[in-house]
């Protein structure tokens, strides 16, 4: 990524700050006044992407993402963020080349190994998609979200013990996550095999279960009938 090519003063590190920042209108501003001053920093394009996909103007974003890219071929960010401009579009096919040439850039990039992996979840490819979340996994071990997009590849194959291991891990690492209606039906799902198996803690789990996401079972039927 390139960073700002003039000689660095105060106010050009502060737009620079700003350019990164999360208030997306302010971000938009400072990015635009780097690229102003240099059109060739594929860097603020990209964060300048990144902050028009926050404010829902998604064609303005893929138009940044795709300068940079034009700019700097290599840039594995930029095709990662334009593969996610393009998921929020439900332009799967789109966004799956990008997050295949973000990885083929950089296969150590465990962002784009997760996008990546949530794609073949959505696209019903459930074993490719664990795969690229044990990868991202692999590259990250701090990674919450993979953890918990692992968690729902995992129960939609019924593996509900590993499943619920991947939301503990998911909600220790980044609580904030909380324990949803995701670990709800991973947790109704263990119950229902326990109790299946005699175990008669099943119960527990189910009952819990219910207590965190009332619409558990309805949500367990929708599963089945997929």
């Amino acid at each position: 990524m390139c960073l700002i090519s003039a000689v660095d003063t105060g106010a050009q590190t502060n737009t620079w700050r700003q350019c990164l920042a999360d208030t997306s209108p302010a971000a938009v501003e400072a990015c635009t006044a780097i690229i102003l001053l240099d059109p060739h920093n594929d860097g603020a394009l990209v964060n300048r992407g990144i902050a028009y996909r926050r404010l829902g103007d998604l064609d303005r974003a893929i138009r940044d993402y795709s300068e940079a890219i034009r700019l700097n071929p290599h840039a594995a960010d930029a095709f990662n963020n334009r593969g996610n401009a393009y998921r929020d579009l439900d332009d799967l096919d789109r966004a799956l080349r990008d997050y295949d040439e973000a990885v083929r850039l950089d296969p150590h990039y465990a962002h784009a190994l997760n996008n990546r992996g949530i794609i073949f979840l959505e696209m019903g490819n459930i074993g490719r998609a664990i795969a690229d979340f044990n990868s991202a996994i692999g590259q990250d071990v701090s990674y919450a979200n993979a953890f918990r997009n692992r968690g729902l590849a995992r129960t939609k194959l019924d593996l509900f013990d590993l499943a619920i291991e991947d939301f503990n891990e998911a909600f220790r690492l980044n609580p904030t996550i909380g324990h949803g209606p995701e670990y709800a039906v991973a947790l109704f799902g263990r119950g229902m095999t326990r109790r299946r198996m005699g175990d008669t803690g099943g119960l527990a789990d189910m009952e819990e279960a219910s207590r965190i996401f009332p619409d558990v079972a309805a949500a367990m039927e929708e599963m089945d009938d997929r």
